[in-house]
């Protein structure tokens, strides 16, 4: 009889002990992936301010993981309060973003932003997976926060255009794509909804950028 409990105890302790191994197994470039994998973190200095950001592979792409906080003419901090650009990163008119991104790195087409959406679950669910797990509004009594599955990390900073608006609410990321001349393509990602959409805004007003690598391969 001590034999049979002296094995139980000895099972017990290696599971115990593979349990604690399982929870720490995720290396140091990476996190949980809305536990079904992990996220490929990196990171990468810009050389013109010596700003760190975090950076993130998605399917056969490699992206900031927040949002650019570089100083252009044409760009500005939420409310014109520099601690939002701490938070935020900055937003842009589509003319200064369209050079805002740092050697190495472009400001994403559509279709790159298509493909983002793909690599999210498509139109449906990837506002979930593409938004931040903290700072969305509530809506209907339910929080407008997304899983962040892949590590891209969308924060809701609104936009400018005249004034200041949507902070909390809505994320809005410009592409290099043109509609027209007044006016290009955007990511939209709301608070109230799971889908994620390419839509567009005019040019003058003030949204986020997330930069994408050139000629990325894996």
């Amino acid at each position: 009889m001590k034999n049979v409990f002296a094995k139980f105890v000895s099972l017990a302790v290696l599971l115990a002990a593979g349990f604690a191994f399982v929870g720490c197994s995720y290396d140091s470039g990476t996190s949980p992936n809305g536990g079904i994998g992990t996220v490929d973190y990196g990171s990468m200095t810009d050389s013109r301010d010596g700003k760190t950001y975090k950076t993130v592979r998605i399917a056969n792409q490699v992206w900031m993981a927040q949002n650019l906080n570089y100083a252009t003419g044409g760009s500005m901090c939420y409310d014109n309060d520099p601690s939002y650009c701490g938070k935020y990163g900055r937003l842009y008119t589509w003319n200064d973003a369209m050079n805002a991104c740092p050697s190495g790195w472009h400001l994403p087409s559509k279709e790159e932003f298509e493909t983002l959406k793909v690599a999210a679950g498509g139109y449906d669910v990837a506002g979930t997976a593409l938004k931040s797990r903290q700072g969305w509004e509530e809506y209907e009594g339910k929080r407008g926060n997304g899983t962040d599955s892949l590590g891209f990390g969308a924060l809701p900073a609104g936009r400018y255009y005249d004034y200041f608006d949507n902070e909390g609410y809505y994320a809005y990321f410009w592409s290099s794509t043109e509609l027209s001349s007044r006016s290009a393509y955007c990511l939209d990602l709301y608070y109230k909804y799971e889908y994620a959409f390419v839509s567009y805004d005019y040019k003058d007003y003030g949204l986020s950028v997330r930069c994408v690598q050139n000629n990325y391969t894996e």
